[in-house]
């Protein structure tokens, strides 16, 4: 799978688990970042009845994000120097098509409203 956000120049390509049922979409993937000792664990859950995003960072720093589109959310990312929360505004969610063939959340983070769109993508 291939993973794109703006926080990185590149795109992650990366081995995965992905399971897309009626219901709800699964994503899991390993990732070593810059600078890090240690690897990172992502799962995204979708529950498509609902429309809401749930992505978990686990490892030497760890974060729960939740993504709505219908409201304001909150995120919570733990360092090694304490928790940080912030404010999620969620522009959209789009769940792989024939016309999109990528998971894609569009969203703004923070207090300076930091817009990102992030990606997963079958390769």
């Amino acid at each position: 799978m291939e993973i794109t956000t703006g926080a990185y120049d590149k795109p992650l390509v990366t081995k995965g688990i992905y399971e897309d049922s009626v219901s709800s979409l699964y994503i899991k993937w390993k990732q070593l970042h810059e600078g890090d000792k240690e690897h990172s664990f992502y799962e995204i859950r979708m529950d498509k009845q609902t429309g809401v995003a749930t992505v978990c960072r686990s490892g030497e720093y760890k974060s729960k994000l939740v993504f709505d589109t219908a409201r304001k959310t909150a995120g919570v990312v733990t360092t090694p120097y304490g928790d940080i929360t912030t404010d999620i505004k969620t522009e959209y969610i789009n769940l792989p098509s024939v016309l999109c063939p990528k998971f894609e959340i569009s969203y703004e983070m923070g207090a300076d409203d930091i817009k990102n769109v992030f990606s997963v993508k079958l390769l």
